[in-house]
C-alpha cells in the first residue's frame, strides 16, 4: 500500500514539472482553482518562472476587480517572457455577452534566446494546471494581444 502511495505521489510532483525540470508551484495551483469559479473578480494573473534554470512557475501580480485590458497589458514586460491567465468578456457571434479564460503565452521578439525557450519548454506544466481553459494564445508582439484578437480568438469556440 505504501508503494501505491509512493507512486503516487511521485506522479503527482512529475505531472505539475515540465521537460525542463521547471514546476507550478502549489499556490498556483490553488490560486488557479479559486480564479476559475464564477464569483471570481479578479481580471487576470500574471505569472514568471523564477529561475530560468530550475523554476518554480510563480505567481508575479494578480489584478484588482474588474482591472481594464490596458492594464494587464501594460504589466508585460517588453523584453522578457510571462505567462498569463485572462479572464475575457466578450459577445458571442449571436450576440449573447459571455466570458472566457484565456491562456497567454508571451514571448516578445526582445526577449533572450534562453528565456523564450525555456518558457517554451515549460509551458506544457502550466497548461496541466489550467484545465478546462480552451483559449491560448501565444504573443511574440503588442500586435499580437490585442483585446479585439483575444475576444476573437474566445469566439471561435463559443
Amino acid at each position: 500500500r505504501s508503494l501505491a502511495f509512493c507512486d503516487f505521489y511521485i506522479l503527482s510532483i512529475l505531472s505539475r514539472m515540465a521537460a525542463t525540470g521547471v514546476s507550478v508551484t502549489d499556490e498556483v495551483t490553488a490560486q488557479f482553482a479559486e480564479f476559475k469559479k464564477s464569483s471570481n473578480k479578479i481580471s487576470f494573473i500574471i505569472y514568471k518562472i523564477e529561475d530560468l534554470s530550475k523554476g518554480p512557475i510563480v505567481a508575479e501580480y494578480t489584478s484588482g476587480e474588474n482591472e481594464p485590458f490596458q492594464s494587464f497589458l501594460d504589466k508585460l514586460p517588453a523584453d522578457d517572457c510571462r505567462y498569463a491567465i485572462y479572464n475575457m468578456d466578450f459577445t458571442t457571434t449571436d450576440g449573447r455577452p459571455t466570458n472566457k479564460l484565456v491562456n497567454i503565452a508571451w514571448a516578445p521578439d526582445t526577449a533572450r534566446v534562453k528565456a523564450k525557450m525555456v518558457y517554451a519548454g515549460s509551458k506544457a506544466a502550466l497548461d496541466r494546471v489550467f484545465v478546462g481553459v480552451s483559449t491560448k494564445i501565444t504573443a511574440v508582439d503588442m500586435s499580437d494581444l490585442t483585446e479585439e484578437k483575444v475576444q476573437e480568438a474566445c469566439r471561435k469556440f463559443a
